[in-house]
């Protein structure tokens, strides 16, 4: 959906705090690179509905084909880790790319799309302006703002930040497969001087992180 597993519990801080990585265990001097990426057109998205449980729909045949050019595209960035959200279009995404990597697929929960709660299956058309509203409260530091019967800015930065924090322990270079909405708020929320990100099926966002926060290296947005 775009409107416009291993799971660490940890505490959020709001938009003010110090915007660390929280829980990565490397050096001062150690950097990971990791790299966001968008899944692939899926059947909601084409269906024109919000579908954020999971497991929901996979992907088109477009968007297999978008995967498939995706991976075949960035194979060559020599990733050490492929994870995703645990959502079957994210899922089917990373496949692709282990495929063309040999590496097996990690699936964070942590990773999954903004919760869409009580607009879960309902039309984009009729419930977007509502769920963006919501969003836009967090982005201004109202963390509490909750999406009626889904989740908190709190609650969605906590897993978005356990997870990623995971995923840097884990890997140097890895390609991360979530989507669009969360990477959207993750990184406005967490990446100092980031402008507001927009991706397309297959878009992509770089960061490196190291101990003193997350940096914008790339972004990608029209897909593959």
């Amino acid at each position: 959906m775009l409107l416009g597993g291993l799971v660490l519990v940890t505490g959020c801080a709001g938009p003010d705090a110090p915007r660390t990585s929280a829980g990565i265990s490397r050096s001062a001097t150690d950097t990971a690179t990791v790299s966001l990426l968008r899944h692939g057109e899926s059947i909601a998205s084409v269906a024109g509905i919000l579908s954020t449980a999971v497991p929901g729909q996979g992907l088109t045949e477009a968007g297999h084909a978008q995967a498939g050019r995706a991976a075949s595209g960035l194979v060559g960035r020599g990733f050490d880790l492929i994870v995703s959200s645990p959502l079957a279009r994210a899922r089917e995404t990373a496949d692709a790319f282990a495929t063309a990597t040999g590496l097996p697929v990690t699936v964070l929960d942590g990773l999954a799309e903004v919760t869409a709660g009580e607009f879960e299956g309902l039309p984009v058309s009729a419930v977007a302006e509502d769920f963006l509203a919501v969003e836009g409260r967090w982005l201004q530091g109202e963390l509490d703002a909750r999406i009626p019967g889904g989740e908190s800015g709190t609650e969605f930065l906590a897993r978005m930040d356990a997870a990623l924090a995971a995923v840097v322990a884990a890997g140097s270079n890895a390609l991360v497969v979530s989507h669009g909405e969360a990477i959207r708020c993750w990184i406005a929320l967490r990446v100092p001087d980031a402008a507001e990100v927009q991706l397309a099926p297959t878009g992509l966002v770089v960061l490196r992180s190291q101990e003193s926060g997350w940096r914008l290296v790339e972004s990608v947005a029209a897909g593959f």
